[in-house]
């Protein structure tokens, strides 16, 4: 090693490869599973869980239900006006 070389190089970690790296990413995320996309999307379309009756079942936010409907109503004027008639 030259006289520039940073202390953090003097070992260098082996390569993995791109299957090694999603292999541990998966494994990583099953063992956490507070995080992660879809519980990210729970939370936003259903309320929070309760924290003394977590078996409690969880109802959807009136924002969602009413965006969701919304949505349907808009995919339906679309299918009617434009296969339909």
């Amino acid at each position: 090693m030259g006289p520039l070389a940073r202390l953090w190089c003097s070992e260098m970690i082996e390569r993995t490869a791109p299957n090694e790296s999603y292999v541990w990413l998966k494994d990583y995320f099953k063992q956490r599973p507070d995080i992660g996309f879809w519980k990210a999307v729970l939370n936003i379309v259903l309320y929070s869980p309760n924290p003394f009756r977590p078996e409690a079942r969880r109802l959807p936010r009136p924002g969602f239900l009413f965006s969701a409907g919304l949505l349907a109503f808009a995919i339906g004027w679309f299918v009617y006006f434009n296969f339909a008639r």
